[in-house]
């Protein structure tokens, strides 16, 4: 959800049945006051010098996207009505123990730029949860670091989630061949944060074996939907859940024999044989369907010779014939 209510309660009910309608298993919020992610800097270092909110200062920017701490819990019950999961970001401890007190949510999401807040990242792990944990702005050794702090700190389970961290993000830059590469390097599932248009990138993240796919929801991309403009509508959502369900499922378990295998061939006699015929290409022939023995055999099958009568059409099998005499 992000900011993309709006700062409007309504809107944001509306976006927890327009999740459910496109297909998402959970919703996320983020929990956060302005003063609890930043300072109110004025100087160059906190303002936005390019991108969808250049011009804005931090501060100014997490007050117009701040979810209300009173609204988690009404949100929180929608989502229960719809049997959605509703979970957050924390992003820092006051949020991990409102979250504990007020929702007391089933996992945790730890955003990119927060992977380094450990003292966070221990209260999360306190919780004995599951966390998703972006990793976009992360070198290995930080990954490392951060995942020690949350299993000392009794995390039962990480998911770790590929990341650009760009609004939107261009596909170019994803290089999802290095996902994979979480799970070996690390020993934990992955998943996909992603900010890029269409979704592309989230199909081909399923194909590599992506367990988790987080994307934005948005109701319009007006001003005040703070991160519509890369978020996907309702419709977008439906869709691109679809390709990944289906992307999922077509590379996942085991592939059963097709029954259209009875059409393969095999080896079949093509006109009338008697007990003692010798068989030759006259009267046998490796044809459909393939319920006869298997074409590999035909050399040695020639020239033996006919246990019993034979009509066209029947299956050769071992005992139809003798070897040569």
């Amino acid at each position: 959800m992000s900011g993309n209510h709006g700062a409007d309660i309504n809107k944001a009910l509306r976006l927890v049945v327009a999740a459910k309608e496109a297909g998402a298993d959970a919703i996320k919020l983020q929990t956060y006051r302005p003063d609890t992610i930043t300072v109110k800097g004025m100087d160059e270092r906190f303002l936005l010098k390019s991108g969808l909110w250049k011009g804005k200062y931090l501060h100014e920017l997490y007050q117009q996207a701040a979810t209300p701490w009173e609204w988690h819990p009404v949100i929180a019950q929608e989502a229960s009505k719809y049997g959605l999961i509703c979970f957050s970001s924390p992003f820092d401890e006051t949020a991990v123990d409102f979250l504990e007190d007020s929702l007391d949510p089933p996992l945790y999401k730890v955003a990119s730029f927060e992977l380094n807040h450990f003292p966070m990242l221990q209260k999360i792990g306190e919780t004995n949860k599951t966390v998703l944990a972006s990793v976009g702005v992360s070198q290995k050794h930080e990954i490392e670091h951060a995942i020690r702090v949350l299993k000392e700190s009794g995390c039962p389970e990480i998911v770790l989630l590929h990341c650009v961290s760009e609004y939107p993000a261009n596909p170019r830059d994803f290089c999802l061949q290095n996902m994979p590469k979480l799970k070996e390097n690390h020993g934990v599932e992955f998943g996909l944060s992603d900010h890029s248009m269409g979704y592309v990138v989230a199909v081909a993240a399923t194909a590599l074996g992506a367990r988790v796919i987080e994307k934005h929801l948005t109701l319009d991309r007006n001003e005040c939907s703070i991160d519509g403009k890369f978020s996907m509508l309702p419709d977008e959502f439906k869709q691109m859940v679809h390709a990944v369900r289906t992307t999922h499922d077509s590379i996942s378990g085991n592939q059963l024999p097709q029954s259209s295998a009875v059409f393969k061939r095999s080896i079949l006699v093509s006109s009338p044989v008697c007990e003692g015929d010798q068989l030759t290409p006259e009267n046998i022939r490796i044809a459909r369907p393939g319920d006869g023995l298997c074409p590999s055999r035909w050399s040695e099958i020639l020239n033996c010779y006919a246990t019993r009568d034979m009509p066209i059409g029947h299956p050769l099998s071992e005992a139809d014939f003798i070897p040569n005499k």
